[in-house]
């Protein structure tokens, strides 16, 4: 008898554990399935001098929060432009806007890391391959 209750006790953890494994797998492909591929974000700098990139925020107005991309700091020239392509999480047939942060040279040559500046994108849905084009001014 005792054996019998054992088992059955090993095959309800066993149960219980391959579903919570089975439910986590499916809220994976659940974000997969949300994920705004090959975005192309394009920044031009018409500010007159210098600018230093150094964040990338977007839109999830589904969960009413800016996320953010990593990118590396990034000097562009006055009229100068750089785009970099990215897969956007949590907005794939969505709207949202991107905005992109920078810094502006000191008098002494030195980024003022004090201050910053940023500018947004205009918001719009999230489609694979979506273009968002950001002009500093």
């Amino acid at each position: 008898m005792k054996l019998i209750a054992k088992t059955a006790a090993a095959a309800a953890v066993v149960a219980v554990a391959g579903m919570a494994s089975l439910s986590g797998m499916n809220e994976a492909h659940a974000i997969s399935f949300d994920i705004c591929k090959k975005v192309k974000i394009t920044v031009k700098n018409n500010t007159g001098k210098p600018i230093q990139l150094f964040d990338l925020d977007y839109k999830d107005f589904g969960s009413d929060r800016m996320r953010s991309e990593n990118i590396s700091n990034r000097v562009i020239a006055h009229g100068g432009s750089y785009s970099v392509k990215r897969n956007l999480e949590g907005v794939k047939n969505a709207r949202t806007f991107v905005r992109v942060q920078f810094r502006k040279l000191k008098s002494n040559g030195k980024w003022d890391r004090s201050q910053y500046w940023y500018a947004d994108s205009s918001t719009t849905v999230c489609t694979k391959g979506k273009k968002f084009r950001i002009v500093f001014r």
